[in-house]
């Protein structure tokens, strides 16, 4: 946690603590509608968007395959593989066509991942400057936008992570597919059930990153934007 922000989070929760009797009448602490409205809607629009975008990345590598023959490049190059004799060859052919042909669908599939990433971030800024603007200016109100402010740069760590672990560690998506590839091409004829398995394993993926990524945001600014009370609040979560 930022240093500073354990500060300012300790001067509000030590103000709270010494005049507990104290409390707003408010029984909206921290609640704004406006930022509430902003990450309900903002964040299913961009949901619904990169669902369209992930169609259309779909369609163009759909085409792309069809267009260059993909499949029986495949074809050609698994025949070799399978006269190579020696395993070191077969694996050097099998990278070589891998990275020729799954290995670009996939490299574009990170581009679309790192742009919702970023999107997400830059909506969840606007929401928390619209947050921060709206709160009451008194300790009790501000207890909650100090914590959700000291949690920032974890939460950016763990999407980052997320992402490396997906994209670039020898376990992930790419890492796997490169080990398993050898194998699908040795064991099945058919070079158009290898490429759409692959195609149908990242898109799966990838779409499932995007909308939980959405999703995350969206049910935690309508949470927090509710603020808090001794009631039920009125606002849904979303």
């Amino acid at each position: 946690m930022d240093p500073a922000l354990v500060i300012v989070l300790s001067e509000h929760l030590g103000w709270a603590a010494e005049h507990s009797d104290s409390i707003p009448h408010s029984e909206n602490i921290s609640q704004s509608h406006t930022a509430w409205l902003m990450a309900c809607d903002g964040f299913l629009e961009l949901e619904q968007k990169f669902e369209e975008r992930l169609s259309e990345w779909h369609a163009k590598w759909q085409k792309r395959f069809e267009a260059e023959g993909t499949a029986q490049i495949i074809a050609n190059g698994a025949q070799a593989i399978k006269k190579a004799k020696n395993s070191k060859e077969r694996e050097r052919l099998a990278k070589e066509l891998y990275l020729s042909t799954v290995h670009l669908m996939i490299g574009d599939a990170q581009k679309h991942v790192v742009t919702i990433n970023g999107r997400a971030e830059f909506l969840q800024e606007s929401v928390r400057r619209a947050w921060h603007k709206n709160c009451s200016n008194d300790s009790y109100s501000k207890i909650l936008p100090s914590m959700e402010s000291s949690f920032q740069r974890y939460e950016e760590t763990f999407f980052e992570s997320a992402r490396i672990s997906f994209f670039e560690d020898q376990d992930s998506v790419p890492g796997i597919a490169r080990q398993e590839f050898l194998g699908t091409i040795m064991a099945v004829d058919n070079c158009d059930l290898i490429l759409n398995f692959y195609f149908s394993k990242i898109f799966r993926y990838v779409s499932r990153i995007s909308s939980n990524l959405c999703k995350f945001y969206s049910k935690k600014w309508a949470l927090y934007a509710r603020g808090f009370r001794s009631r039920q609040n009125l606002l849904p979560l979303g």
